[in-house]
This record gives structure tokens, C-alpha cells and sequence, in this order.
């Protein structure tokens, strides 16, 4: 379908551009992405995206499949090897302990610690983490991964006049309303800083 294999990685690696931000994303930002219809715009900030096959899986999960094929060449889907899904394993074992996460089950932690170990190789150091749950991003924090989430995402498009700071409000509420826990408080507060 839209697989891609760590050997076929080295290819992109190699073809990387000197100075630009690449992303490595977990379900939640690209949910969000594209429950505001704002996909479009991490193309235009980030020249690729990694994601895992376990974020693929989740996307599919919650419905977004059409939405994947969609943008599936703007997309760097990436294998985890067997040493580092059992890394991963390990880490989603510390996300659900962690005392901000209120899912006590390690499975349903994959994605972020799948995307959190994408980050933790030595090609992706240098990589945005886009995380959007408190739990993973803590842990990831202690790592010391280059992290943002969606809304910060969205500052970015701001900053470089891509939308304006209304957009910004705007695409941040339709996630509320779609489901996303995004507080109006923070929506505020992030729309306030794209302002300023």
C-alpha cells in the first residue's frame, strides 16, 4: 500500500536539505490536521514528515484512511526495527505509568513511543517530535527531543505567513469541537501568542 521499508530510508536521508526542519509525527497532530483541514500547511514548513507504521494503523483506526492515501507522498512511513520496537515497548510501558496519562495500558501507547524512538536516531536528532499528549511529551522532554505539538505547528504557519493568527484561533476550535482537548484558556492563550 504505502509501506516503506528502513532500507529505502537511506535514500531520503541522503536527499535531506541542509538547514530545513524535518518532522516526525505521532496520530494526534495529524489528527488535528486534519479535522481543520490544515494538512496542507505542515508540507510548507516541513520538506517530510516521518511517521511510523503504528501511526498509520491508528490513523486508519479513526477513520482517517482516505485522508492518508490522500497525502500519502508527502508521508515518510517508516518500520521500526525489532530491537527498536522493543524500545518502544519500553517507553509505552513508562507513558501509561506516568502520573499525566489516563490510559494505564502500554499497547495504546505505541504510536508516541514509536514516534518517540524515530526521534531518538542518530539521523533524526536534529527533528521536530510532534507530540500533543502531556504524558509522551514529558518523557520525550527528558530525552531531550525537539518537541511541538499541533497548535505549535500552527505558530510556525503563523510566523512564516502561511495564516494568520485568527486562522490559527479558527483551526484550533474546529479541533474542539471535533473532539480534540484543546481548553478555550489555551486556545487563548496560543492564539495570543501568534499576536504577539
Amino acid at each position: 500500500m504505502y509501506r516503506i521499508e528502513n532500507k529505502e530510508l537511506s535514500k531520503v536521508i541522503h536527499t535531506r536539505i541542509p538547514g530545513a526542519t524535518y518532522a516526525i509525527s505521532n496520530t494526534g497532530p495529524l489528527i488535528s490536521a486534519f479535522q481543520s483541514d490544515s494538512f496542507q500547511l505542515l508540507p510548507r514548513i516541513f520538506p517530510t514528515i516521518f511517521i511510523s507504521t503504528v501511526c498509520v494503523a491508528e490513523l486508519e483506526k479513526h477513520g482517517w484512511k482516505k485522508e492518508i492515501k490522500a497525502v500519502a507522498s508527502r508521508l515518510v512511513i517508516i518500520k521500526l526495527s525489532t530491537r527498536e520496537e522493543k524500545r518502544a515497548l519500553v517507553i509505552a510501558r513508562q507513558i501509561a505509568r506516568h502520573p499525566d496519562c489516563n490510559d494505564p495500558v502500554p499497547v495504546n501507547h505505541l504510536g508516541e513511543s514509536q514516534a518517540i524512538v524515530l526521534s531518538l536516531r542518530p539521523e533524526n536528532r536534529d527533528d521536530l517530535l510532534l507530540l500533543d499528549e502531556l504524558a509522551p511529551l514529558a518523557i520525550a522532554k527528558q530525552a531531550g527531543i525537539k518537541l511541538s505539538g499541533f497548535p505549535g505547528v500552527l505558530l510556525m504557519a503563523v510566523q512564516v505567513g502561511l495564516i494568520s493568527p485568527e486562522d490559527l484561533k479558527k483551526r484550533l476550535e474546529i479541533c474542539k469541537e471535533k473532539g480534540t482537548h484543546y481548553g478555550a484558556g489555551f486556545i487563548k492563550q496560543v492564539y495570543e501568542m501568534a499576536k504577539g
